[in-house]
């Protein structure tokens, strides 16, 4: 069983989508992480080096979101989470992106995509 590490609410500004005028006017995501990691250590000795620094995962979140421009949330979000595997002693990561400037006519508030991914054994 793991312990788990929430950010909520991370927006990255970026060129993203598959209609040209997505990609051209530029939109808002907003990006909820779950990082499964122990914390039984950081739980025990209150120190920051037992655990994951937040500000760390939130800068490596928004370098992988400037890298490259990704047409489908799909795929950011793919990238976003061997980003976070590869990077801190996480066993499993849940990556949910939300786009809500939608090119539709009617009401639709969001389209969220969920990627969960494991480390390798």
């Amino acid at each position: 069983m793991s312990d788990i590490i929430r950010l909520q609410g991370i927006t990255v500004f970026g060129f993203y989508g598959v209609s040209p005028a997505e990609r051209e006017v530029g939109q808002k995501i907003h990006i909820d992480l779950e990082l499964h990691t122990d914390l039984k250590a950081a739980c025990q000795s209150d120190s920051l080096k037992d655990t994951i620094n937040y500000e760390s995962v939130y800068a490596k979140v928004s370098e992988v979101a400037a890298f490259k421009k990704h047409r489908l949330l799909e795929s950011l979000g793919e990238d976003i989470s061997y980003a976070l595997l590869n990077s801190f002693p996480v066993s499993k990561v849940v990556v949910a992106l939300r786009k809500s400037n939608l090119p539709f006519p009617n009401n639709l508030a969001y389209v969220e995509v969920v990627i969960t991914r494991e480390a390798a054994i």
